[in-house]
């Protein structure tokens, strides 16, 4: 034997495909419904029906009551189970909307081609709860009822990993609160902008800074918790958790030139949001004055455990999302008579939301990939009949 090389040894026979364990069959599934049943269903009862989202919802309050700051433990609970968007009610008319979308136009965060209604939908003082909302766009990840409470959950633990590592191994005194707290609080402006529709889809958050679909939330929340006057530490958590290591690197022959952009855009973030909240963001103690330009200020671990925390989403949307969502749409067709509109209609999205809601993106990839197409098919089809 080669202990280095393996079995086989040097020029031995190649391995081939590596063999992973299955574990579809072991699955103790909601009992099947009728494709009817699926269509017919509510967001609510969806969630409610999944002990996955009815889990990590349950798991997100049990967290909330261990913080130890009490505001902290307070506005998670808020977040959770009575959302409110307060720091539109600074522009409670249309003139009022109006002045401040045209400011942030002429400012480069708004596009001009949107308008008031789009970018600050109406019912931000009585939305979904995290019970319901959908974690991402209708197309990407944990895009079902309750996704939001199954992608925070799993932040958490591994926030609550990072903050222990670098506790022991480099001895600092990293505070579990803030990231906690943060990556939560962080999401929840989607409760408000992820409305559900008629046809199992939902309202996608409006283009702002880069003029992307990314980060509404994230300038909407750091405006929210500024309005508030919450401590300067959380608002950094809420604009730090997008962008924070974002690399820009190059070759300069065989030197490696970085950029790290990232910091430049976490202060873009607060200067959006502090128009938005009408307060100096310098004054707020979240960024300094160098050369004439407002620059982020280097930040500690409890702001780099955020960040890091918040990235489950290449592997639930550039993995799971990207394979899972055609197998869906031909099972939809081949198995349960899903065909022409109804594929980019309710029917399909109904099936995807129950599927994904009772099972789990990352698990029907799992399975996917590891057994193969005609076992993720069975398992579909062990949820939903025709």
């Amino acid at each position: 034997m080669c202990v280095v090389c393996g079995t086989g040894g040097p020029g031995g026979p190649l391995p081939g495909k590596f063999r992973y364990s299955h574990f579809s069959q072991d699955l103790d599934l909601a009992p099947q419904r009728r494709l009817a049943e699926v269509v017919a269903m509510s967001p609510d009862d969806m969630a409610r029906a999944s002990r996955l989202v009815s889990g990590t919802y349950n798991e997100l309050l049990q967290t909330a009551a261990s913080l130890e700051d009490p505001g902290y433990r307070r506005l998670m609970t808020e977040c959770i189970v009575r959302p409110q968007v307060t720091f539109l009610e600074m522009y409670p008319g249309d003139d009022d909307r109006r002045r401040m979308f045209d400011e942030m136009v002429r400012l480069g965060f708004f596009n001009p081609a949107d308008d008031p209604d789009h970018v600050w939908p109406r019912g931000h003082m009585d939305p979904q709860s995290y019970l319901t909302a959908p974690s991402s766009h209708n197309d990407f990840y944990n895009a079902h009822p309750g996704g939001l409470a199954v992608t925070v959950a799993y932040n958490i633990r591994m926030a609550d990993a990072y903050t222990q590592n670098y506790r022991q191994m480099y001895g600092i005194p990293i505070n579990r609160d803030l990231p906690v707290a943060s990556l939560l609080v962080h999401e929840y402006p989607k409760v408000w902008l992820y409305q559900w529709q008629d046809d199992g889809s939902w309202l996608e958050e409006p283009r702002t800074v880069y003029d992307d679909t990314w980060h509404a939330h994230c300038i909407y929340v750091t405006a929210e918790l500024m309005h508030r006057r919450f401590d300067a530490r959380i608002v950094m958590a809420m604009a730090a958790a997008h962008q924070l290591s974002a690399l820009d690197a190059s070759m300069d022959g065989r030197r490696v030139v970085t950029n790290w952009v990232g910091l430049d855009r976490v202060a873009h973030f607060i200067e959006a949001a502090a128009v938005l909240a009408q307060v100096d963001p310098v004054d707020y103690g979240l960024l300094e004055r160098k050369g004439g330009k407002l620059v982020l200020a280097p930040q500690p671990a409890e702001q780099w455990v955020t960040h890091l925390a918040d990235m489950n989403w290449p592997y639930a949307m550039g993995a799971a999302h990207l394979h899972t969502w055609p197998l869906l749409k031909q099972v939809a067709e081949s198995d349960l008579g899903i065909r022409g509109g109804d594929l980019d209609g309710r029917p399909f999205n109904q099936l995807k939301n129950y599927v994904w809601s009772q099972l789990g993106q990352i698990t029907l990839y799992e399975i996917l990939v590891r057994e193969g197409f005609d076992a993720a098919r069975a398992t579909i089809n062990r949820l939903v009949a025709a």
